[in-house]
């Protein structure tokens, strides 16, 4: 592994020093409720909602059920790697058991039951399985990655 690779690598998988790069994964936080939270089409024309609002919602129903399903994955992947990038593991502790991924966790199940309180919307357990996936994906992958740099550190 050349030196600029190892570099790279510990920049995307170290904590920040200052806190303000907490508004990060927070801010994308923000962006994923918003995203799998916005009704159909349908509903939003019934309360009247904005033209622009209405062909977004357009948009995002307009592919196949089972590509909303596989886009939960890299969602939530980017979502859990957020979190871990600010709240990384520490070295003498399981990746589990680590606030990022209990955040991750929670939040992937918690985003999927609150769809039960959109009109027209439900939880899916396809989507809920995509949601665990990406965050799971990232614990690995960090996890990986935190060991093969600090090996060379």
């Amino acid at each position: 592994m050349n030196l600029f690779n190892l570099k790279v690598l510990q920049l995307i998988s170290q904590a920040p020093r200052q806190k303000v790069f907490l508004l990060i994964p927070i801010s994308y936080t923000i962006f994923i409720q918003v995203i799998t939270g916005i009704p159909k089409p349908s509903t939003l024309k019934e309360f009247q909602a904005n033209q622009m609002l209405i062909r977004f919602s357009e948009e995002l129903f307009d592919y196949p059920f089972w590509l909303q399903d596989l886009s939960h994955a890299p969602l939530f992947f980017c979502f859990a790697w957020a979190w871990l990038w600010v709240y990384p593991f520490k070295k003498e502790t399981s990746s589990w058991i680590n606030l990022s991924s209990l955040i991750s966790i929670s939040y992937a199940i918690i985003n999927e039951l609150s769809q039960a309180f959109i009109p027209q919307r439900f939880p899916s357990i396809g989507d809920l399985l995509m949601n665990l996936l990406g965050v799971i994906l990232a614990i690995l992958v960090h996890e990986q990655i935190r060991k093969s740099t600090s090996s060379f550190t």
